[in-house]
């Protein structure tokens, strides 16, 4: 399992309000950046696909060596794509910004959902702007919304 993938809860999650502010300002950029492209990301489940084209499209223009670091622009962006989509699910689902572990033993800003859920939005941000095999944020977010059915009908199967 990897540190983007949902968790079952067996994580430990600190909720943290200043991470939440941080991440709902972070997401308000990326709105920001929307509508300089006619674009309006209006937190809706709907506007996740325009947030992700967009943040892919921006992402491409920055000038990158990869034999480099992430410039600041880049990990600004990653922050603002991860941040949106976590934003929006926690807006039309509920849960909570915090501090979760992650499987390397380190912490990682992620939200818990109301069902318990723990998931990495930014690191799946960075997945996706960096070029490993994440298709998309919208099936990320999809991920999230039907998990608990899923897990749910998964142990309706065990029985």
């Amino acid at each position: 399992m990897s540190t983007d993938t949902p968790d079952e809860g067996t994580a430990k999650f600190e909720p943290d309000n200043k991470a939440a502010t941080e991440m709902a300002l972070l997401a308000g950029y990326l709105v920001d950046h929307g509508r300089e492209y006619g674009l309006t990301l209006d937190y809706s489940e709907g506007s996740i696909a325009d947030a992700d084209a967009l943040a892919v499209r921006l992402f491409e223009a920055i000038p990158h060596d990869p034999s480099a670091e992430l410039s600041e622009q880049e990990r600004a962006l990653i922050l603002e794509l991860g941040a949106y989509v976590g934003e929006t699910f926690i807006r039309n689902h509920g849960g909570l910004w915090g501090w979760a572990e992650t499987l390397d033993a380190g912490r990682n800003v992620g939200l818990r959902t109301n069902d318990g859920l723990i998931a990495f939005p930014v690191s799946t941000a960075s997945n996706r702007l960096e070029g490993a095999d994440v298709d998309s944020m919208v099936i990320f977010y999809r991920i999230l919304t039907v998990w608990p059915q899923a897990q749910g009908r998964a142990e309706g199967l065990k029985n």
